[in-house]
């Protein structure tokens, strides 16, 4: 039986999402934002397969986006997945805008199996930032501010479009250079450690000013206490490479069922 789930049977839906959890981070932590939490376009929808009154599969859309899918190991290969998916009605498989677990899925043939086809990739980062690793390194300098002000949101719809802001107005960290860009962390996947989005003017690129704002964001991630950062869903691999040392961590394919 498929059904809708509540709010009130989060403590078994993280369960079995713990256990059946393919992505390579805990998702655990954010069990409560995965499944419940709003995108910036829609409301999510958490599906829950149950058998013998015990549930044995998740998925979870928002819009025409698979946010999250998940089988209790125990019960793969039954036609539980396909029977979730066909229910969910998604027709992209991506990270859905706004707020996403992983940009994609790192095992596509499921999917291709059933009719989707890969559209795009991407990566995941890792940056090491724990104590003796990248700290002596960092020159930040003001004016930066940790606060999420009218006139930093305005620059970042203004620049970067209406997502990037619904983002980052949900951080809970912030950073900005008035005027010229802006960073955040702690926007989606709260309690991972991740960066962004963050952008830099056009007009002031190629001056360091992303690189700033890129340490601040990962000093704050420090002193919460966080020794490995996450930089997700980008391609400037160089960039994150000489700002911080990041390295490319985990490859995200997306796919789109054709009409």
């Amino acid at each position: 039986m498929i059904r809708t789930a509540t709010p009130d049977e989060l403590t078994a839906i993280r369960g079995l999402l713990e256990k059946a959890n393919d992505a390579p981070y805990d998702i655990g932590v954010v069990a409560a934002e995965k499944c419940f939490g709003a995108g910036f376009s829609a409301l999510p929808r958490a599906r829950v397969f149950e058998r013998d009154g015990v549930m044995r599969g998740v998925a979870v859309t928002c819009g025409d986006y698979l946010r999250v899918m998940a089988v209790d190991r125990e019960f793969r290969r039954q036609g539980i997945g396909s029977t979730l998916l066909e229910d969910s009605g998604a027709s992209i498989i991506a990270a859905e805008p706004g707020n996403y677990f992983t940009p994609g899925v790192s095992e596509p043939e499921f999917f291709e199996k059933r009719g989707y086809m890969r559209t795009a990739s991407t990566w995941n980062l890792h940056v090491e930032i724990g104590e003796g690793s990248w700290e002596a390194g960092i020159e930040v300098s003001r004016p930066l501010s940790n606060v999420r002000t009218p006139a930093m949101l305005e620059f970042v719809e203004r620049h970067f479009g209406p997502i990037w802001r619904f983002e980052a107005e949900r951080a809970s960290i912030a950073h900005d250079i008035e005027g010229i860009g802006f960073a955040v962390a702690e926007a989606n996947n709260k309690g991972l450690g991740t960066f962004g989005p963050a952008g830099v003017a056009p007009e002031h690129r190629g001056k360091g000013q992303g690189r700033r704002l890129l340490l601040a964001c990962l000093a704050d991630l420090r002193a919460l206490g966080y020794r490995r950062a996450i930089i997700p869903w980008t391609d400037a691999l160089e960039f994150y490479r000489k700002s911080c040392g990041a390295e490319p961590a985990h490859r995200f394919v997306t796919l789109r069922k054709p009409k």
